[in-house]
């Protein structure tokens, strides 16, 4: 008992809260021991700085977008130089961390389940009790989602059963210990809680700070395809483009704009940002230099995304947050092109050309976007995945990517670093790819940490 005690304890007062205010409304909050009314439960689901604001870029940080020149690595913390590597720890009981991030958020999403359960005076607030349900659900699915990209192996078909997943807290009691769940019933939670939400949530939200049916739908397409389950993926998809399909044209965004994005939710579904750890941080962060080049000359992403340093190397800049901070939630671009690879692998190539070219519009110059005419199904595959690389870059999901696609594609990615002058890299499928779990937890809950 007291082992599942320390955990959530960890979880609820390990985190360092920052702020972001130009991005992040910030919203009533709400006393944990005293929320027993539906507003005060409404309001801990409105508290930006735990429900949407983290300690960002891990998986990010883990991924082959950047690099870090000798100089740099040099100058990192021993966390940021073990994220950088691949180290057995990268978390040396620091606060700054994603996992206690995610799962405090998942713990306030189970506490107002719990107490929702609790309240028997809402018949006359029905609908709104019932919206309340919804976001909880969402928000730990997100949370669970982000984790088990981080902590887990790829969803294999095979294997899910066996893999190591992580802990499933679906309950805000102290005395319930923690355990690791296999990856396919991790899957199969955040399946069912999207579901639940899917039902309760309204359509939309003009505070893109909460959850919706459309982001639901985003989001449940995402987990098919991590699943390779590409009918669904595409299913989900579309529904959501059928809800709002509006894309941001870059031609009308100015390069020339320290943060071109300052401002802006067009085309954002959901938000979720934060700080990034060190090494993300443009003094130190060089992009990799074979990903900048295959931004063509009229790629507005080009001159959007980045800015030169002095040596030559580039920086990020483009971040939807519209500062250093990074934007890690969900938009339209993530329905499109998650139904376009949908469509893709399951050889609707004419009606992938429909969508791909529709998202190309909003990318390229006018009279320069590629032409995909003649493209067979396996250019228009490899298009498809240059393209979501370039879109999402900065935005935490390239690690889960390269995961997926090593696991069901014959090219295989094999990411590089140079670590203090000595070569270190990930062959396809290499236990790393599932990182470390906090050395703490693994003490204080005995659950077994991942094979190096």
């Amino acid at each position: 008992m007291m082992k599942a005690l320390y955990f959530i304890l960890g979880l609820l007062f390990c985190v360092q809260i920052l702020s972001c205010n130009k991005f992040l409304d910030e919203k009533v909050d709400a006393n944990l021991k005293e929320a027993d009314n539906l507003d005060d439960l409404d309001a801990l689901l409105n508290s930006t700085q735990v429900m949407n604001y983290y300690v960002m870029g891990l998986g990010e940080a883990s991924a082959d977008n950047y690099y870090l020149d000798k100089a740099s690595w040099e100058s990192m913390d021993i966390i940021d130089r073990e994220i950088y590597g691949w180290g057995p720890e990268i978390f040396f009981q620091n606060s700054l961390s994603a996992w206690l991030d995610y799962y405090k958020t998942i713990y306030y999403s189970n506490h107002v389940l719990t107490r929702l359960n609790k309240i028997t005076a809402w018949s006359v607030q029905n609908k709104r009790a019932e919206e309340v349900k919804g976001k909880a659900y969402f928000f730990r699915a997100f949370g669970f989602y982000k984790l088990v990209g981080l902590f887990s192996k790829a969803y294999d078909k095979e294997g899910a059963a066996t893999d190591l997943g992580i802990p499933l807290r679906l309950t805000d009691d102290f005395n319930v210990p923690s355990e690791r769940a296999s990856v396919k019933v991790c899957y199969q939670q955040i399946l069912d809680d999207l579901y639940m939400a899917e039902k309760l949530l309204p359509i939309e939200q003009s505070n893109r700070h909460l959850p919706s049916v459309q982001a639901a739908y985003v989001l449940l397409s995402s987990i098919y395809q991590h699943m390779q389950d590409f009918e669904k993926s595409l299913d989900y998809a579309k529904k959501a483009l059928s809800i709002n399909s509006k894309l941001k044209d870059l031609k009308t965004y100015k390069a020339t704009e320290r943060y071109p994005f300052i401002g802006s939710e067009e085309e954002i579904v959901f938000i979720v940002a934060g700080g990034a750890y060190t090494l993300l941080d443009k003094k130190y962060c060089k992009i990799d230099t074979t990903l900048y080049a295959s931004y063509s000359q009229h790629d507005l992403r080009k001159k959007l995304f980045f800015e030169i340093n002095k040596d030559g190397s580039y920086y990020f800049k483009g971040s939807y947050v519209g500062s250093r901070g990074l934007f890690m939630g969900l938009t339209i671009a993530d329905a499109y092109l998650n139904a376009i690879e949908a469509l893709v692998r399951l050889n609707k190539v004419e009606e992938a050309k429909e969508y791909l070219t529709v998202f190309l519009k909003n990318r390229y110059a006018e009279g320069y976007v590629p032409t995909l005419a003649e493209k067979s199904q396996h250019e228009l595959l490899k298009l498809t995945l240059d393209e979501r690389r370039k879109e999402f870059i900065m935005r935490d999901s390239r690690w889960s990517d390269i995961k997926r696609l090593n696991k069901i594609d014959q090219e295989t990615i094999i990411p590089m670093r140079d670590v203090g002058g000595k070569k270190v890299s990930l062959q396809r499928n290499d236990n790393r790819y599932a990182l470390p779990l906090p050395a703490e937890i693994i003490e204080i809950t005995g659950m077994p940490q991942n094979p190096r």
